[in-house]
């Protein structure tokens, strides 16, 4: 099996190195450290167990890429300056299956317009896994999957791929209903995100401290189910202390919004937090926690930036 990954970090280098394990032959396009990875590979420390991922071909970007891919992954960031389409275009050929492991809501939509004819397939990613130095990876916690066809239903490539990944030790569930599963991700997102980095670098156990924070926490989530709900998304209101249950009992550890903010990156605004605003806003659903949040994180995330562009000049 063929398999490129576009836009590799940290969770795209953990889950296709764990399927080069099992022989699918991965190549990947990576934003930095092409000539050391090309080298050395990614060295990746893992609960599961210590490994190298070693890509058949490090390039640079898809249009480096001359084979036929049976999938390819997409794990980059969704900032509202990074082209998706763009980022695939040059490798996706007919019966090339695309996979979006990414966060956010409707981010499937461009990807469909563009390729009508290619098989789209969404994945929720849960894992704990950061680049701790150059090629060099830690994979603290979790390390699952959640893959469903874009738009719903039955799909053989997509339960291919699932069976590939539990043979590689990776829990990859296979599901009919994906917007479910996209909607319960941003529900973990909205909160522990976006307050790990308005909170001045907080770890996720400092989130769940039953204070104060926490019980922020639990408002933002409600609000995030009161409009999944008007979108027609049934989240049963006992996920909000099956999440704080679940982020006390996990490794403490950086969300991947504060590891963005720390090294000067983009964050995710708008796929983690606006995404959610504007379905409320739509819906005219009083979301006062999260408008907050979002109108602070957007105004702070601006200001780095702005600050990062003037110190280059």
């Amino acid at each position: 099996m063929k398999i490129l990954n576009v836009s590799c970090g940290a969770v795209g280098a953990y889950f296709c190195g764990r399927l080069a394990e099992q022989g699918a032959e991965v190549a990947v396009t990576v934003r930095s450290d092409r000539e050391l990875i090309a080298q050395k590979g990614f060295e990746i420390q893992s609960i599961a167990g210590d490994f190298i991922f070693r890509p058949t071909q490090v390039l640079s970007s898809a249009a480096e890429y001359h084979e036929h891919a049976d999938y390819i992954i997409l794990t980059s960031k969704v900032l509202p300056d990074a082209d998706a389409v763009e980022l695939l275009r040059p490798a996706v050929q007919a019966g090339t299956v695309i996979v979006l492991i990414q966060n956010g809501l409707g981010i499937e939509d461009a990807i469909a317009e563009a390729f009508p004819e290619n098989e789209i397939l969404s994945a929720v990613a849960y894992i704990g896994v950061t680049r701790v130095a150059p090629g060099k990876l830690a994979h603290q916690g979790a390390g699952r999957l959640t893959i469903g066809k874009f738009g719903g239903g039955k799909s053989e490539a997509g339960t291919r791929l699932c069976q590939l990944f539990n043979q590689a030790n990776v829990q990859a569930d296979y599901t009919e209903d994906i917007a479910f599963y996209r909607w319960k991700k941003l529900l973990w997102n909205v909160p522990f995100n976006c307050l790990s980095v308005l909170g001045g670098g907080l770890l996720t156990n400092e989130m769940t401290d039953s204070g104060e924070l926490e019980e922020l926490c639990r408002k933002l989530m409600r609000e995030v189910i009161a409009t999944a709900w008007k979108c027609g998304v049934k989240l049963p209101d006992s996920m909000v202390e099956e999440n704080i249950e679940y982020t006390r009992n996990f490794p403490s550890y950086k969300t991947s919004m504060l590891i963005d903010c720390e090294n000067s990156r983009p964050l995710e605004v708008e796929a983690i937090a606006g995404s959610v605003v504007a379905l409320a806003r739509k819906h005219q659903i009083p979301i006062p926690c999260l408008e907050t949040v979002y109108a602070l994180l957007k105004a702070f995330d601006l200001h780095k930036q702005t600050v990062k562009k003037s110190l280059r000049k």
